[in-house]
């Protein structure tokens, strides 16, 4: 489902709110990849490298990894992504410096973007983390590191989404409904689109 001009997404919000559900559910409708940097920052934390160390212990404790890093992966996908195809990020762009550099590059690769941006409460996003590190065993999900993970979201992702934003290109979905009637929003915006 090739949609006009704008075939570049962003799924951004603080953890928890339901990024990544959201961005296999976009992709599941339009055919368009996902490419989430949490996923790939955990299979690097895997390896038994000395990068792959640094990652875990970054990850371990909660906090985002170099705006630098977190660039190179973005650009070593979109710069081989074929012109014609779609793409949703999710994890991308969650720091200011990104944010400029995503744009940037987007700009120059003339690839239109939205940014799908999940509106959820912090008290809200605090209980889903603790179902979800009950649920699923995740480390980075004890108390201390969700406090961490909040923090570091303040301090770093929201003036992103705020730069995001002054490009006019942030899209606001409540994030506090359904898995379903998220998903139904996420749609009707994306179908809206030019």
């Amino acid at each position: 489902m090739i949609k006009g001009n704008t075939r570049t997404f962003a799924m951004m919000g603080v953890p928890g709110s339901g990024k990544g559900t959201q961005a296999r559910m976009l992709s599941e409708k339009t055919g368009y990849k996902v490419f989430s940097s949490g996923d790939r920052y955990r299979e690097i934390a895997k390896e038994n490298t000395f990068v792959g160390k640094k990652i875990k212990n970054i990850i371990d404790n909660g906090y985002l990894t170099p705006h630098w890093f977190a660039s190179f992966l973005f650009e070593e996908v979109i710069l081989h992504l074929p012109h014609e195809e779609g793409i949703i990020f999710e994890g991308v762009g969650r720091r200011e410096d990104e944010a400029k550099l995503f744009h940037g590059v987007a700009e120059w690769l003339e690839r239109p973007y939205k940014v799908f941006y999940l509106v959820v409460d912090e008290d809200e996003i605090f209980k889903r983390l603790k179902i979800r590190a009950q649920e699923e065993g995740r480390e980075d999900d004890s108390n201390a590191r969700i406090e961490t993970r909040i923090s570091e979201y303040k301090k770093h992702t929201f003036p992103a989404v705020e730069h995001f934003r002054s490009q006019g290109n942030v899209i606001d979905i409540n994030g506090e409904q359904s898995r379903a009637d998220v998903h139904r929003d996420v749609m009707k915006a994306f179908e809206e689109l030019p």
